[in-house]
């Protein structure tokens, strides 16, 4: 069942991906691509690199914060494992860089693999709620377009929608009370056991959340996200600049939101389709060609793949993990889901 699931997840992916790919090639100018590739200033990645580094160590230090300074967990490791498990989500469908990570990390520190996975959900609210920031400056400084405004509506309502639910999950937590009444209706008895399994589960995946109680873990929490995200939105500015497209900061708010909320879509591996396509909408509301978009798109996704990747295979090397490692965990993850369904 668990195979037939991940099948259908990558066939899905895959669909998706053909779909925008589509889109995308639509009356592409390959020529003008090419001279996209020759304008650049290459040298703006010495710049970039570094930058992109210290916005994904900063993460690290908001996952530590998500976990209310958990003493087990150090920046170091919340750094490398986060960078890692963005890695995999990367090159693996339904987001299983994730559930490696909550996997990967609870193993390593005995530590909740379920209440790791909620601090990584909420992380995730956090990351949709400094994009949704974003987006809504790039719309106060450059608004000429009514569907960019309703997609900063739709966001705000899946994001604050999320936090409102999960902080009320937090707050006025039933669920032991909830599956406790389950277990006296007549049919259910006999799974009294199980209901009490399912109970302790989501206790656990709750206790994720907690942050949402304490005010300052999660102001800290927050500002890293803001703080993290700016420095990806600055990067993306420079970038563009070294295609000789010099336009406001706004450009890449949009940039920047469009791409990460691209990646909630599902794809096949590396995103491709969906990523390529939002970089192409964000900038053709500055009636910036499509080729010229899709190069831009390209010279970004590849930097940063290209450094996530290497800075992923030294963890691997450091700590001994193989190839086949990260496969069993990965599996046994799926195997944990299907069985919780």
């Amino acid at each position: 069942m668990t195979k037939i699931r991940q099948h259908k997840e990558k066939i899905i992916g895959l669909i998706i991906s053909l779909i925008f790919i589509g889109l995308i090639l639509w009356n592409l100018d390959f020529r003008q691509l090419v001279s996209t590739f020759r304008i650049f200033n290459y040298k703006i990645l010495t710049i970039f690199v570094p930058l992109y580094i210290l916005s994904l160590y900063i993460r690290g230090i908001r996952w530590k914060y998500l976990l209310c300074g958990n003493d087990k967990l150090t920046v170091k490791e919340a750094f490398l494992s986060f960078t890692t498990g963005n890695t995999l989500n990367s090159y693996l469908p339904a987001r299983a860089g994730d559930f490696w990570r909550a996997y990967h990390v609870g193993q390593k520190l005995d530590e909740s693999k379920m209440k790791l996975l909620g601090s990584i959900f909420l992380e995730r609210i956090i990351d949709g709620i400094s994009i949704l920031m974003i987006l809504f400056f790039a719309v106060l400084t450059y608004f000429k377009h009514q569907w960019v405004l309703n997609i900063t509506y739709i966001a705000a309502a899946l994001f604050f929608g999320s936090l409102f639910i999960f902080f009320t999950m937090v707050k006025f937590n039933k669920t032991d009370y909830i599956f406790e009444q389950l277990s006296k209706i007549y049919f259910l008895e006999k799974f009294k056991p199980l209901l009490k399994k399912i109970s302790d589960l989501i206790n656990k995946f709750i206790e994720g959340f907690q942050s949402l109680n304490n005010p300052k873990c999660f102001f800290m929490a927050f500002l890293t996200s803001c703080i993290a995200w700016g420095i990806e939105s600055f990067l993306t500015y420079i970038l563009i600049l070294g295609f000789g497209q010099h336009y406001g900061i706004s450009i890449a708010f949009f940039v920047i939101s469009f791409i990460a909320l691209s990646t909630i879509i599902p794809s096949s591996s590396i995103f491709v389709g969906p990523y390529q396509y939002a970089y192409i909408l964000a900038l053709g509301i500055y009636n910036i060609e499509k080729s010229n978009a899709l190069g831009i798109a390209f010279i970004h996704q590849a930097t940063i793949m290209l450094t996530t990747t290497v800075i992923s295979i030294i963890y691997f090397m450091t700590t001994n993990t193989k190839l086949r490692d990260i496969k069993t965990e990965i599996e046994d993850n799926y195997e944990i889901r299907a069985n919780n369904d």
